[in-house]
């Protein structure tokens, strides 16, 4: 290999390779006064050596509006052919950082009882047993506990209040229609859409108009008077089977028959699938604990779906 000689790698035509970046940051942050509050350099320093870029290059990058510096018709074109690499050039030492540091910090996660007796307790102890620097807060709540930190996940299926946030797809729950024996001898045989609209519903929230679809095709948005809101599915189903009502209930939590005291209702029809999401704050760099667990839980749900149930 070629070697090239120390002046020449960093003083080009263009400079050093820092000025690129500090004129790449004045553009990305709007100002040379808030570039100079995140790199911290002086506003002196920057301008200084913005100067002699232009210089270097013969061309005007940046022009005064008002108090502040914005860039010129060439100076935007710049950033836009220069912005991929200079984020490429920040990734790389990122990851050259992370890689020298072990993984730790403190990790909050917000999620259902039942997701977490479902599958994210055996995925938590192995993550926790591998990363044993790393501390894990665990809130079991079917309440929305929006992210606050770079270090917040949530397990949710309801995205309202969640704008500006990564989500990642977690899994389907396919629904069907669920009573007690002794349910329906009081009420009597339901066999017809219009009937559904007239019963007692045990609801895990407080949605009330159910899309119902025969197959892919939706046929009725029902809506429903719930008699009781329980904020977790198992306590769901414990009602239904003491004949407390009827349930949209998820055919992952139905056991084989017999083992149950529940009935399928109209199992022609079906509420729409309900998805379920992994969410986090948007940020361009993951702690890097953050970011081998949110990993590790969307392998864990790979897993799980593996079996039949999950896929009915």
């Amino acid at each position: 290999m070629r070697k090239i000689s120390r002046n020449r790698s960093v003083n080009s035509i263009f400079g050093n390779v820092d000025d690129l970046y500090l004129f790449c940051a004045v553009v990305e942050f709007g100002s040379l006064q808030a570039a100079s509050r995140q790199l911290r350099l002086p506003i002196s320093t920057m301008s200084r050596r913005l100067n002699a870029l232009e210089e270097r290059l013969n061309m005007r990058l940046l022009e005064k509006q008002g108090r502040e510096l914005a860039p010129t018709e060439s100076g935007m074109r710049a950033f836009h052919l220069l912005k991929s690499g200079m984020e490429s050039i920040e990734t790389g030492f990122a990851q050259l950082s992370e890689d020298r540091q072990d993984v730790e910090g403190k990790i909050k996660l917000a999620l259902p009882y039942n997701f977490y007796r479902g599958f994210a307790e055996e995925v938590v102890e192995q993550f926790l047993t591998r990363y044993p620097k790393v501390q894990l807060d665990l809130v079991l709540s079917q309440e929305q506990i929006v992210p606050q930190t770079d270090r917040d996940l949530l397990m949710t299926f309801d995205l309202r209040e969640m704008e500006g946030m990564i989500a990642r797809p977690l899994f389907e729950a396919n629904h069907g229609f669920f009573a007690s024996p002794e349910y329906l001898a009081r009420v009597g045989e339901i066999n017809q859409l219009s009937q559904l609209r007239e019963q007692a519903w045990v609801s895990v929230d407080n949605i009330v108009d159910l899309p119902i679809y025969r197959g892919s095709e939706l046929v009725e948005v029902l809506s429903i008077k719930p008699k009781l809101v329980v904020n977790d599915i198992l306590a769901v189903i414990q009602a239904v089977e003491r004949g407390l009502g009827v349930a949209s209930l998820p055919f992952r939590h139905i056991k084989p028959e017999g083992e149950q005291n529940l009935v399928p209702i109209l199992p022609q029809y079906n509420r729409s699938k309900r998805k379920a999401y992994l969410v986090y704050k948007q940020r361009r760099y993951q702690p890097k604990a953050l970011s081998l667990f949110i990993e590790a839980l969307l392998e864990g749900v790979k897993k799980i779906q593996q079996d039949p149930i999950y896929r009915r």
